[in-house]
């Protein structure tokens, strides 16, 4: 959390998060935003577990990473601030550099061995653990299908194919994600149509059909709730759809100067993701040279809501 105020659901729990705080939110845990102050900036960083698994971190797609830093003590923030700092690397990008993108490869696999390292874990326990992945499965395919087919499709036509009655999925969404089907169905087409005002010339009725808005009323109110202005406003203020940032200029400059202070510390990070920490050093030894292969970079993110 760069500024501002977030809240999120993570597999059912509430997460309120202020300046400073940092959250690890495990692979396949279904997770959502609910609610977000005007000025709030998050910085995040996608990390492919499988991924850095296969790259040499045994196990690290099946840890449960415990990194709440509002539920930590002080003293924890130590902890976060090499992750800070690597996540900072990575966001404040040079592509005009022709070596950004080795650049870039190291800090998230550095990243990846820090959290490896020293960030706490627990096993998931075998008792109930086949449920709750069954449970999150059939949530995340559910999100998996809104994000790419119809928003619109209806709980009860998705509670057949899942073999459930509507009631139950629908509690089985509201516990994971802390929001309706329906809510969430409608902020997804809400989306869809900004993006369609920000990168067409479609008119806004045409947009309102499309998303699945019959009635106009109920497209502005929800439109203006969700963005803050009307569909007209939005699109009057668009930006081009690259690089894909809402951000002000005036943010943009602040999210650099947060981001240079917390980048200044990659080096005592690196140092410790690599195991040079002053405790490890007597366990280092020699080894043959090193033979890289060549791997896909994981991907990063800014973002602001």
């Amino acid at each position: 959390m760069l500024r501002g105020q977030f809240r999120l659901i993570v597999d059912g729990q509430v997460c309120d998060m202020d300046q400073g705080d940092t959250i690890i939110i495990n692979a396949d845990v279904p997770h959502n935003s609910t609610s977000v102050s005007r000025n709030t900036l998050v910085c995040g960083v996608h990390l492919d577990a499988a991924y850095f698994e296969r790259l040499g971190l045994p196990g690290f797609a099946s840890r449960q990473y415990l990194c709440r830093t509002f539920l930590h003590s002080r003293s924890f923030m130590h902890r976060v601030a090499p992750i800070k700092a690597l996540m900072a690397r990575l966001v404040l990008d040079q592509s005009n550099h022709p070596e950004e993108i080795m650049v870039r490869q190291t800090i998230a696999n550095l990243l990846a061995c820090y959290i490896y390292r020293w960030i706490p874990h627990e096993e998931a326990d075998a008792a109930g653990a086949q449920l709750r992945s069954d449970s999150r499965g059939r949530i995340l395919r559910i999100m998996d299908t809104l994000n790419e087919q119809d928003a619109g499709q209806h709980l009860g036509e998705i509670a057949d194919a899942e073999g459930l009655t509507l009631s139950h999925l629908s509690r089985l969404f509201k516990r994971h994600l802390g929001i309706g089907y329906r809510d969430y169905s409608q902020n997804l087409r809400l989306d869809s149509a900004a993006e369609t005002l920000r990168t067409t010339d479609h008119t806004i009725g045409t947009i309102m059909e499309r998303s699945g808005f019959g009635n106009p009323a109920v497209f502005y109110n929800k439109f203006r709730a969700r963005f803050g202005c009307s569909p007209a406003e939005f699109r009057r203020g668009r930006r081009p759809s690259k690089p894909q940032s809402v951000l002000t200029t005036e943010d943009a400059a602040e999210v650099q100067k947060l981001l240079m202070v917390l980048a200044t510390d990659v080096g005592k990070a690196a140092e410790l993701a690599v195991g040079l920490a002053p405790h490890d050093k007597r366990q280092i030894v020699l080894s043959a040279p090193h033979n890289p292969t060549r791997e896909t970079t994981p991907s990063h993110a800014l973002a602001m809501s």
